[in-house]
């Protein structure tokens, strides 16, 4: 949830009021620029305010007063017949029961294969319009800690190739989410230190991941930490460098992330013999001193 007065991330939930209309508003204060806000609870109009898309050349501004742990939730393919929903489901309790945990969806959310496309609609168990209702569902527990939206090849790509409409960006107004329609930077401010995130979902379904992190690296290299999806491969490596401070050598750490996928072993991967992958992905701990990255 950001704040509609700044775009500040950092809001606390205050309370639920009955307005004299009848209609319940759920309270929010943001403790950036001390406004209050509200949004619809439980009502019919379920919409929220619709927040600027993170165009190309724009960061998104994350501030935290101390250390936060971010989930990279990349690939979940809610709806696909092989969609792994105990994982999914450990994956929200984590972010529930944690109050320094936030998240953010890294495209190919939703399966989303429509009617008449190149390949089958029997890889999903219920249709797309069903898909994108149920998930939002699904993940309101925690979408109060979510920082932004992007869609992926499956969701994004398809729908506007088809269509000329973003499922994905849809998904971000009605939650009222910073939309990243491309890859780019994050801005993690935790108290006076600030890292960089570039995330995107990724595009290459190459067995060496780290070449498609190479170029992502090359192109946006003030970044901290680079994280892609789609190939569904997981896992989070440092990569050591040295740079000079104050005469000497410090040892400079970036990090490699793969976000790993919420799709067992699937039917088009079994038919090509990809590599078998456990399902899982990956939290980036972010203090003022270091980061720290794991598999999940």
């Amino acid at each position: 949830m950001h704040c509609p007065h700044c775009a500040s991330n950092e809001v606390q939930k205050n309370g639920v009021r009955l307005r004299r209309e009848g209609c319940a508003k759920q309270e929010y204060r943001c403790k950036e620029c001390g406004k209050y806000f509200s949004t619809p609870y439980d009502g019919a109009d379920k919409s929220l305010r619709v927040l600027e898309d993170i165009e190309p050349g724009q960061v998104l501004d994350l501030k935290f007063d101390k250390t936060v742990r971010i989930h990279g939730a990349t690939d979940v393919h809610f709806g696909a017949n092989e969609h792994d929903d105990e994982k999914f489901q450990e994956f929200i309790d984590e972010v529930a029961d944690d109050p320094d945990a936030r998240w953010f969806l890294n495209g190919d959310n939703i399966e989303l294969i429509p009617p008449n496309y190149k390949i089958s609609q029997r890889g999903q168990t219920m249709e797309p319009d069903e898909q994108h209702i149920k998930f939002i569902e699904r993940i309101e527990p925690i979408a109060d800690k979510l920082l932004f939206i992007r869609g992926g090849n499956h969701d994004m790509i398809r729908s506007v190739n088809i269509l000329g409409f973003d499922v994905s960006k849809i998904m971000a107004d009605m939650m009222g989410i910073p939309y990243f329609r491309l890859p780019g930077y994050s801005m993690v401010r935790v108290g006076d230190k600030t890292w960089y995130l570039v995330s995107g979902h990724g595009k290459s379904g190459a067995k060496n991941g780290d070449t498609e992190l190479d170029k992502m690296a090359a192109v946006y290299s003030d970044g901290d930490i680079f994280f892609l999806g789609h190939n569904h491969q997981l896992y989070a490596k440092p990569l050591d460098s040295l740079r000079i401070d104050s005469k000497k050598e410090k040892i400079h750490r970036r990090w490699y992330c793969r976000g790993g996928s919420f799709l067992s072993y699937a039917d088009y991967a079994r038919y090509s013999f990809y590599p078998m992958i456990r399902t899982g992905w990956v939290t980036l701990e972010v203090s003022e001193e270091k980061i720290k990255a794991w598999t999940n």
